[in-house]
């Protein structure tokens, strides 16, 4: 915001239109979206991405909770806010998904962490594991539409998300979308991309 100006005057992101007149996602739409714009956000995060991982939810059907939880998904890990916020806001369920779809940073080694997180999600059921799924296919896009070369450790991340979600859970969504895209990604030189 410009210094002097009230802030109604600073620009409003707007609702995604599969949003728009629904209780439950507009609040977690409202909810991203300040926090996002907020400080101490985690450099490059935003709202795209869970704007992404939400709309892929929504079209394979799920319920408006769902989508929520979609929405908030990154956001304990990407800014100030905490799981409790989230369960305080929009009760237990949604922010058990988000809390399980939340990474243990207290792991610093990225293969364990990565490794504990996939396997967690997992255990967490099928809201969970679709929407890291998602997240996984909305990363893969966006990184293909970039033309940018991925990570190693990244893309060999995925590819193992990929393999543990098959085998053990083939009726997930998008595990056929992710298994046509990834061969798509080239990989970068280890250290060029940050890691997710």
């Amino acid at each position: 915001m410009a210094q002097g100006y009230p802030a109604i005057l600073d620009p409003v992101q707007p609702e995604p239109d599969f949003v728009a007149g629904r209780e439950l996602p507009g609040r977690a739409w409202r909810l991203a979206a300040e926090t996002y714009a907020g400080p101490e956000v985690a450099a490059g995060a935003g709202t795209d991405h869970p704007i992404a991982v939400a709309e892929l939810i929504d079209t394979a059907g799920f319920t408006d909770e769902v989508v929520a939880a979609a929405l908030l998904h990154d956001l304990v890990e990407d800014t100030p806010a905490t799981t409790d916020e989230v369960t305080a806001g929009f009760g237990a369920e949604i922010g058990g998904w988000v809390g399980a779809l939340t990474e243990d940073t207290a792991i610093e080694d990225y293969h364990e962490r990565k490794w504990e997180h996939r396997r967690r999600v997992l255990a967490a059921g099928s809201v969970p594991a679709s929407i890291y799924l998602a997240d996984k296919l909305a990363r893969t896009r966006a990184m293909r539409a970039a033309g940018e070369r991925t990570d190693p450790d990244r893309l060999e991340h995925y590819w193992d998300t990929l393999e543990l979600y098959t085998s053990r859970r083939p009726e997930l969504p998008f595990l056929f979308e992710l298994a046509e895209e990834l061969p798509k990604l080239e990989p970068a030189e280890p250290g060029d991309q940050p890691d997710d």
